[in-house]
């Protein structure tokens, strides 16, 4: 009995020492392998390179929604004369700055579209003033030139004047204006702020207030509160306000019209 376990003993060892056997893939073969999947991958990269290089044109569509006829027109003329490359490597935003220095645009989305190709939708700066004679101003006291030139000098608006870089100033000035002297059926129609900070300020019934540039607000709205109150029974017959003084202010009357005479024949 002790010899029959020794002998499965001895067979397990030697099962144990036996070197299993197994197939090994050649270095050279595995180098080979390597390199072709690499060059392959090369291969790939080189020709889709050279398609997207070979690729024709990307078309542009400029979409027309928000815009009228003028400004579509404009955008689509100098989108026209843009050189783009294919659909996947036009430079989106080149496009966008283009777009966005055209004066009378506000906002600009630039995307590729499958169907449609590269799609510029622009949004155009609304116009509430005229600055000048040449300009239009938005909310923001943004001053463009419009893509229609018989956009400019609207009746309907008011008319701002003075350095461009003083629009948003004088167009908040003017906004404040018309909330101040609204109650007394009174509103802006044109404002000046002169190179010596002086503002002259007409409304639309004619009277006229100039004021300087100290305390400005509240010397303004001082005056709509005494044209609401004492002065409310005259108004009608001020023709100006002079509000350039610290204790007071002068106010120039309408000349009543002269009578005339009737002699008897």
């Amino acid at each position: 009995m002790t010899q029959t376990v020794n002998d499965v003993a001895d067979l397990m060892s030697d099962k144990t020492r036996r070197p299993t056997s197994s197939f090994q893939v050649p270095t050279t073969v595995r180098y080979f392998f390597t390199v072709l999947v690499l060059g392959l991958l090369v291969l790939i990269l080189i020709m889709g390179g050279k398609a997207l290089r070979d690729a024709p044109p990307a078309a542009i569509h400029v979409d027309n929604r928000d815009l009228t006829f003028a400004q579509y027109q404009a955008l689509q003329h100098v989108m026209s004369q843009q050189s783009v490359s294919s659909f996947f490597t036009s430079d989106l935003q080149a496009l966008r700055d283009i777009t966005t220095s055209l004066a009378w645009v506000d906002q600009v989305s630039v995307s590729r579209d499958w169907q449609r190709g590269i799609v510029i939708k622009a949004l155009p700066k609304q116009a509430v003033a005229n600055f000048g004679t040449e300009r239009l101003v938005d909310a923001k006291g943004a001053v463009f030139v419009p893509a229609d030139s018989r956009d400019l000098t609207q009746e309907r608006f008011a008319t701002l004047q003075g350095d461009m870089a003083q629009a948003p100033v004088i167009m908040q000035q003017m906004q404040q204006v018309n909330d101040w002297y609204a109650p007394l059926g009174m509103q802006v129609e044109d404002i000046i702020l002169s190179p010596r900070m002086t503002w002259l300020i007409r409304f639309d019934n004619g009277q006229r207030v100039i004021v300087d540039n100290e305390n400005t607000a509240q010397k303004l709205l001082n005056l709509s509160q005494l044209l609401g109150n004492q002065l409310s029974n005259r108004r009608d017959e001020i023709q100006s306000v002079d509000l350039r003084y610290k204790n007071g202010f002068t106010i120039a009357w309408n000349l009543a019209p002269p009578k005339t005479i009737e002699t008897p024949p």
